[in-house]
């Protein structure tokens, strides 16, 4: 009887253990999406935005080294390619910057 009991609170173990990996992964991509909502906009007045020449608007800059068509959203630095409007960047953590925008860090994706 005691070896029946074991068996089963080891297949229950086994269970929740497979249940709890799965939830994981799904848990995760909540916590990065309320974690980018809670970022706030990059600020292009700041000292590291203005060291770099980022611009919301890539149109707009006149900086000798930017290339026509390069833009955040197709920078590999930009760091959640989904993000349409605004979205991480790994030269700005913890701030977002606008998909239409553009720095001297720009690495084509």
């Amino acid at each position: 009887m005691k070896t029946l009991n074991n068996n089963v609170s080891r297949r229950r173990f086994l269970q929740f253990g497979a249940y709890g990996l799965m939830a994981v992964p799904l848990a995760g991509l909540g916590w990065t999406t309320a974690a980018q909502a809670s970022m706030e906009q990059l600020d292009p007045e700041s000292d590291t935005a203005q060291a770099l020449a980022y611009t919301h608007d890539a149109e707009s800059t006149e900086h000798d080294q930017h290339q026509e068509g390069s833009h955040c959203l197709n920078c590999m630095l930009y760091s959640d390619p989904s993000a349409q409007e605004w979205g991480p960047c790994a030269v700005f953590p913890g701030k977002q910057v606008s998909a239409n925008g553009w720095c001297t860090a720009w690495v084509a994706r």
